[in-house]
């Protein structure tokens, strides 16, 4: 999967543009937990071209529930599942090349966002924006690493969401697909503190952890195609891979890995969004 490192850039700089200062944006709990989880992945938000179509589109597959208004224009959009808030949606631009700027990211919970910034700054990386306190949500930059893969750091006010098990259509995991992993693993570790540890999916091939609170907070896999960006891929949780990956193209996405018994025993997909946003589903457990 290739991605526009242009495209991206601009679109990021709109994501945090949406909320400065006082502005109203959701904070990532609706009420204050009081606990912090560095190295855990606590939101993800849509850029999006066609806010309408991706709507309609999460809304079919997954059920998802949407509510407008939010950011500095009223262009962030809240992402529901059952009534508990999960992400959010903001409009970008089309560029007038017609590569699409669509794309999620993820938000990493960090003990100091500054600190955090300074090392990506100092490994070789790209500060997007801030760090600058935003609205209710918190701390937030927006970085990409050294290799290329986009994320946004966050200290959250009030506290991050509590750990807990991921239902149906919410998000489930979050797996960066890099081309260096050894570089990977070293700068996630200073970034964070993260503990790595390997284990074995399905088919008996070792997967790489990041892990911390003794808990996996994300998943690495090395991608060999050379002229690649590395890229955070968000995971949800469904029952049945298969027939959700079969609605994928009807509700105008594509299904970019199909099921496949040797792909983890048939287990995963990744598809795109009508505006070529992708993340992948994933049946949980496991074991049927």
């Amino acid at each position: 999967m290739r991605v526009r490192s242009c495209a991206a850039l601009f679109a990021l700089v709109v994501l945090a543009g949406c909320s400065h200062g006082g502005t109203r944006l959701p904070p990532v709990t609706p009420a204050p937990t009081g606990e912090y989880h560095a190295g855990k992945f606590v939101w993800y938000d849509l850029l999006t071209e066609d806010v309408a179509a991706a709507k309609r589109f999460y809304g079919e597959l997954f059920g998802w529930e949407f509510r407008d208004g939010f950011g500095e224009k009223g262009n962030y959009t809240l992402v529901s599942h059952e009534g508990r808030a999960i992400g959010g949606m903001v409009y970008v631009e089309p560029l007038e090349t017609g590569v699409s700027r669509s794309r999620w990211v993820p938000v990493l919970s960090v003990e100091d966002v500054k600190a955090a910034a300074e090392i990506i700054s100092r490994r070789g990386g790209r500060i997007f924006f801030g760090p600058e306190t935003v609205g209710d949500r918190g701390v937030i930059a927006v970085v990409a690493d050294p290799q290329g893969a986009v994320l946004a750091l966050q200290r959250s006010v009030g506290g991050d969401p509590p750990d807990r098990q991921a239902a149906d259509a919410e998000f489930l995991w979050t797996e960066l697909w890099s081309r260096d992993l050894a570089g990977a693993l070293a700068f996630y570790q200073s970034l964070v503190g993260y503990e790595h540890e390997t284990t074995d999916v399905l088919s008996g091939n070792v997967y790489h952890l990041l892990v911390s609170e003794a808990r996996p907070r994300a998943g690495i896999l090395e991608v060999s195609t050379p002229d690649s960006l590395a890229h955070w891929i968000p995971y949800v949780r469904v029952s049945d891979v298969r027939r959700l990956a079969d609605r994928v193209e009807s509700l105008g996405g594509k299904l970019l890995i199909a099921p496949s018994e040797e792909i983890r025993g048939g287990s995963a997909a990744l598809i795109a969004d009508p505006t070529g946003a992708a993340l992948a589903i994933q049946r949980w457990p496991l074991e049927e």
